[in-house]
């Protein structure tokens, strides 16, 4: 028996595209068998072998047909055809005659491993992972067959498939480069970076460039994980030392720079060149993130030089202008762009950093064109209204917010908006009726909740009989909600409180109960529970309710107002004169930040004729 040359020292001279994601993978087969070969079919193998290794596969081509038409049915000079012609280009004869060594040895996985690789190469990944079972199916603990197949699942994502036979592989042969890079990238991808960094450890980086640079990202995504930002910046600046020209490994190391958060992103090596104006924007707007605003703002710059109508990198420009402090760069840069191409995103923030700036006037113009550039975006038509309504022009916030809330049904704020609109306008039944639907359509919506709470005690009277069945729903529905259970509780009990009667306080005071048992963090729920002991003349369960509420919230002015009247109910007068002085402390502090207000949005309510309701002058875009 004539024992031939291993498959894997010639397949690794050439086959190595067959890598998955960053490394090559060289699949060996078994030695070449063959029995009773003649002299001379030994000595053309041997010629053709070290005409392929020479570079001259054509020759070797020819030597080997020679020697085929001899003895066709040889497993050796047929295994060496599939790996010239593969080298060739000439996949399908490759094909042809791998298959023919698998008919040939039948029971061995050499045939079976280099068809895989072949299959592999030509994008058949299915089809060469169907191979490499094969031949686990003859050779259960072949080592190519093992990587092989379990380099395919890895590739294809499914790394839990691909560890028994990556794991029992390196088993066989720990130390080997490519099996335990791809032990630990599949480790990696299962979220084992401990075990991945210990595979990993155990295999030296190869010598040539690029494969080399892939063990260091490797190496860099385990410290990532692990949380070793040093250690990532460091290796991906090993990577990228060794591959200038990659622009993911330099973004990869930036990130892992900028995640450091110190000024090592100083030491930044420059990116590649010719970056293109989608790979500049990627870079702003990882600076950006990070608050790296100066850096951030040259790429943006070049991004709009190579492509001038990107919108995107007009929006992020602006928005690092303004972080820098250059707001009104940042509004000439958005007025030069929507003069040249009008776009609703670009107006909206065109107008909240005109907003900032105090130009009221104008960023109400510029809502109102987002709205009209894009009437399908929500939160157009919201930023629209809450400009109004900041400004106290409530009649066309009422009407955007009106319009906007039948648009877009599913949305609390518009409600909330709607309300606080038909509140300030003292359409306090509506008012009402719109808080209910903002809880209806979220009842866990800060913003609902804390509008149903601010209505005055006389407008929840008023429209008892209407909302009290949607109150009992709304809590019926959402037993388990703190705020659905409140709003029904508090609201019984004010409508107790002013009607006089009592037979209302046990089952508020019990919801108010579970209230605070589903969320003892609800500062306003004790405060609530507190006012109903007070009611009740529980003056010890008052106290403590109310402490709780400003424990929760100091800065609760009329906690600290009912503590200090149960205080003096109590003679405790010391205590009371002390809750009270708080009170009108906060109380004072409030009112002299309702002026302040006032006084920042005089020009805007000055600069808008008064809002007539039968007017249409105002009237928002429908």
């Amino acid at each position: 028996m004539l024992v031939r040359k291993s498959f894997e020292a010639v397949l690794s001279c050439y086959f190595r595209p067959i890598v998955l994601a960053f490394l090559v993978v060289t699949v060996p087969c078994a030695l070449l068998k063959s029995q009773g070969n003649p002299a001379n079919t030994s000595s053309a193998y041997d010629r053709a072998f070290q005409l392929l290794q020479a570079g001259q596969p054509d020759a070797a081509l020819a030597e080997i047909d020679t020697a085929l038409a001899r003895e066709p049915d040889n497993p050796s000079l047929n295994n060496l055809r599939g790996l010239v012609t593969a080298k060739l280009g000439r996949s399908a004869e490759a094909e042809a005659s791998f298959r023919k060594v698998i008919r040939l040895l039948p029971h061995a996985a050499m045939g079976y491993n280099n068809l895989a690789a072949l299959l592999w190469r030509l994008g058949r990944s299915d089809d060469a992972a169907k191979t490499f079972r094969q031949a686990l199916s003859e050779e259960p603990h072949n080592f190519t067959a093992l990587v092989g197949l379990g380099t395919i699942l890895a590739e294809s994502r499914k790394s839990a498939d691909a560890l028994p036979y990556l794991e029992k592989a390196w088993g066989s042969q720990p130390g080997d480069f490519q099996t335990g890079y791809e032990l630990a990238r599949s480790l990696t991808e299962l979220k084992k970076a401990g075990e991945a960094q210990k595979v990993l450890a155990r295999v030296a980086p190869p010598q040539d460039s690029a494969t080399r640079a892939k063990f260091y990202v490797l190496s860099a995504e385990i410290a990532e994980q692990l949380a070793d930002q040093p250690a990532a910046s460091r290796d991906y600046r090993r990577a990228y030392d060794l591959t200038p020209q990659s622009f993911e490994i330099y973004l990869a190391l930036v990130r892992s720079t900028l995640a450091m958060r110190d000024p090592s992103w100083r030491q930044l090596p420059p990116p590649p060149a010719g970056l293109s104006p989608e790979q500049h924007l990627a870079l702003g707007v990882m600076l950006a993130s990070s608050g790296t605003y100066s850096e951030a703002i040259s790429h943006f710059q070049q991004t709009l030089q190579l492509q001038p109508t990107s919108h995107l990198a007009a929006y992020n420009l602006a928005l690092a202008y303004k972080e820098e402090g250059k707001s009104q760069a940042a509004i000439e840069l958005l007025e030069h762009t929507v003069d040249q191409q009008p776009n609703a995103e670009l107006y909206d923030l065109q107008a909240s950093l005109e907003e900032d700036a105090g130009r009221y006037v104008q960023a109400v113009r510029h809502y109102q064109s987002a709205v009209d550039l894009d009437p399908g975006n929500e939160q157009y038509y919201f930023d629209l209204a809450a400009e109004y309504l900041v400004h106290l022009t409530f009649g066309p916030a009422l009407e955007v917010f009106r319009v906007a809330s039948q648009k877009f049904p599913a949305s609390a704020r518009l409600h909330v908006g709607e309300g606080l609109a038909q509140f300030a306008l003292r359409q306090y039944g509506d008012a009402a009726d719109t808080f209910m639907d903002a809880l209806e359509t979220d009842p866990t919506s800060p913003d609902a909740f804390l509008a149903w709470n601010a209505l005055p005690t006389f407008v929840i009277v008023a429209a008892w009989e209407k909302i009290q069945p949607r109150l009992r729903h709304l809590a019926g529905r959402f037993p388990e909600n703190p705020q659905a259970v409140f709003c029904y509780a508090s609201a019984l009990f004010r409508q107790n409180v002013a009607s006089g009667q009592s037979d209302g306080l046990d089952l508020a005071q019990s919801l108010l109960g579970k209230v605070v048992r589903l969320n003892p963090r609800m500062a306003v729920a004790h405060l609530e529970l507190g006012a109903v002991y007070a009611e009740r003349q529980q003056s010890e369960k008052a106290v403590a309710s109310f402490l709780e509420a400003i424990r929760l919230d100091p800065n609760s002015e009329m906690a600290h107002y009912k503590l200090g009247q149960i205080y003096r109910d109590l003679n405790q007068l010391t205590l009371a004169e002390r809750e009270l002085d708080l009170y009108r402390k906060l109380s004072r502090n409030h009112r002299d930040q309702m002026v302040r207000n006032r006084r920042a949005i005089r020009q805007f309510v000055l600069a808008k004729p008064a809002y007539d309701s039968a007017s249409t002058k105002e009237k928002a875009p429908l």
